[in-house]
């Protein structure tokens, strides 16, 4: 079993990472998804394992790719910022272009799980700038050779 902490939107201001320590304990991944990715390297850090990144439209500077695909426990999931793919048939059709199981993608700060033809679409909201009244969110996602479960974390929820 594995478990990965999936955030996006930090945009440079990682304090809330705070709120979700308790429940983040023990991952074996942070997955950032783009809007100040160098914050990868300091969450990951605060999370003691490994991390992947990839750059979105507040990212111009930034060494990250654009999209990234993971495979983990026989699951395919494509990661994006969301910028340059947005909506979610364009999301549906990238997975599926990627033979991915899931798309993790951020941008709007909008956070949301859902599952579209087989496909699981991931937005774990914003860590610093949230648009929901639960405040600042991450998500965490959970991989094992049976299948794979995504939850929202939201800071009020603590």
């Amino acid at each position: 079993m594995s478990r990965i902490a999936v955030v996006s939107d930090s945009h440079g201001s990682i304090e809330n990472l705070s709120l979700f320590l308790d429940r983040l304990k023990n991952v074996d991944a942070l997955w950032h998804l783009g809007d100040h990715a160098e914050d990868a390297l300091p969450i990951s850090t605060r999370l003691n394992c490994g991390y992947v990144a990839v750059r979105g439209n507040c990212d111009p500077f930034s060494d990250e790719p654009l999209t990234y695909t993971v495979d983990w426990h026989g699951k395919r999931i494509l990661l994006l910022h969301g910028h340059t793919v947005t909506g979610k048939l364009a999301l549906l059709y990238a997975a599926k272009q990627a033979n991915a199981d899931a798309v993790f993608f951020g941008h709007s700060h909008v956070p949301s799980i859902e599952t579209e033809d087989g496909v699981l679409l991931l937005n774990p909201g914003s860590l610093s700038r949230p648009r929901t009244a639960k405040g600042p969110s991450v998500a965490l996602l959970t991989l094992e050779d049976s299948g794979m479960h995504a939850e929202l974390l939201f800071a009020r929820d603590r």
